[in-house]
């Protein structure tokens, strides 16, 4: 669907990272790249701009808190979509409306 969206023009494709602020076009040879990414899988087109080291950090949260809490405290100031995510192991497994019944902030 993502795809499809992006091919369409109805989804913008990600140019910088919407929680550090990497944009790879002032980093030329980087390998870090900016994807998208989806919390709410209900909704495949609600998606994050998100660069491929805060994503790994992201996914990790629950294995390794200390990277993804480090990244939050640099570049969150309370208010954005990444600082309100749960850090409950066991959110994963739970709908999104039933760990986030008011949604995320949208970036």
């Amino acid at each position: 669907m993502q795809r499809a969206a992006l091919n369409a023009g109805t989804l913008d494709r990600p140019t910088s990272c919407s929680v550090c602020g990497f944009y790879p076009r002032e980093q030329p040879g980087t390998t870090n790249r900016v994807w998208m990414h989806n919390e709410d899988y209900g909704d495949p087109l609600a998606t994050y701009a998100i660069c491929r080291r805060c994503h790994w950090a992201l996914h990790e949260r629950f294995d390794d808190p200390a990277s993804w809490l480090a990244i939050v405290a640099r570049h969150g100031t309370g208010g954005q979509w990444f600082a309100h995510l749960s850090m409950d192991p066991a959110s994963k497994y739970l709908p999104f409306r039933e760990t986030y019944p008011q949604g995320l902030p949208l970036p």
